[in-house]
């Protein structure tokens, strides 16, 4: 697929799942939705929509390239948050500002599940998703480790909740789907495709939901939100590319690597801070904005790499 395609197709991806968000938006402000059904949504998402995505794209058979791939994904998807913690820890050091920790939550977690499947099932279909789910793992343990520590001053490793993550669970009941010489019933498929299916506009309607409840003006007067979003998806996408050039992966996972790295704050930091009770309304602000520059960003992000993979190609 060439630079231009790539570019466009993220494009108009993104714009339609805004028009979604617009929706969402409205339905809220018109009070059709309100914050226990876009809650309830969210668990349903989370629990149930984006597993089933994630199941569905195992289902297929076993392919001893594809999964030498996805071990490949799996391992750049933690050098990638490594480097994430790492750069994250560089930026917002201890007391500097006071919400250090609020800050890190919005630049190392990127919305891999609401923005990002959306889109490598535009560009890959099935197969993105299933590289995808490397990243989407990956975050789930980083998340309920890392994230939860920054966040919980009373935090304590548990193994139990990691591996429950439903993300995880997944992920796991795929792998072994994807090694076993079955494929489920058609019907069976059929049911879980159309569960995958109410991935994006759900998501989209939650997100749009989520904005309405934003003072979008003080997004944009607001530096240190502007700071974090700047980091989220420039510089950690710009470090990814970098590192990605020098591995010996495939170009479709590469992609798929750096959608998840390069997309909008996770809505995971704003549920976090308020949850826990730290500065809900900075994290809030940080995915709102973050969400809207992405429009630009992200196609940007897709093309730079397309080049840059090309020319490397190349010589």
């Amino acid at each position: 697929m060439s630079i231009l395609q790539n570019s466009v197709i993220v494009f108009h991806q993104i714009l339609v799942m805004f028009l979604l968000m617009l929706v969402g938006y409205l339905l809220f402000r018109r009070k059709i939705l309100d914050n226990h059904t876009t809650s309830r949504i969210s668990t349903l998402l989370n629990a149930f929509i984006m597993p089933c995505c994630v199941l569905s794209s195992f289902n297929r058979v076993f392919d001893p390239v594809l999964a030498s791939t996805l071990a490949l994904t799996l391992l750049c998807a933690i050098l990638v948050f490594i480097l994430s913690t790492a750069l994250a820890g560089a930026l917002y050091r201890k007391g500097h500002p006071d919400n250090y920790r609020d800050c890190r939550m919005c630049v190392v977690f990127s919305n891999n599940g609401f923005m990002a499947l959306p889109l490598l099932s535009a560009m890959f279909g099935e197969t993105g998703v299933f590289l995808g789910s490397a990243h989407i793992v990956t975050m789930a343990v980083v998340l309920w480790t890392y994230g939860l520590a920054q966040v919980d001053r009373n935090f304590r490793f548990s193994t139990q909740r990691i591996l429950l993550n439903p993300g995880i669970v997944a992920a796991s009941l795929g792998v072994v789907l994807f090694v076993s010489p079955f494929t489920l019933p058609a019907d069976v498929s059929l049911a879980l495709t159309h569960l995958a299916n109410l991935n994006t506009p759900l998501a989209m309607l939650v997100l749009g939901a989520y904005m309405a409840q934003v003072d979008l003006k003080s997004c944009f007067l607001d530096r240190e939100v502007w700071k974090a979003s700047a980091v989220r998806l420039l510089l950690i996408p710009a470090c990814t590319m970098l590192v990605l050039l020098f591995i010996p992966l495939d170009t479709t996972a590469k992609l798929t690597l750096l959608v998840g790295a390069a997309a909008p704050c996770a809505i995971a930091a704003a549920m976090f801070a308020q949850i826990h009770g730290s500065d809900y309304l900075f994290s809030t602000k940080t995915v709102a904005l973050s969400t809207l520059l992405s429009l630009i960003t992200l196609p940007a992000i897709i093309a730079v790499m397309s080049f840059l993979i090309e020319s490397v190609t190349l010589f």
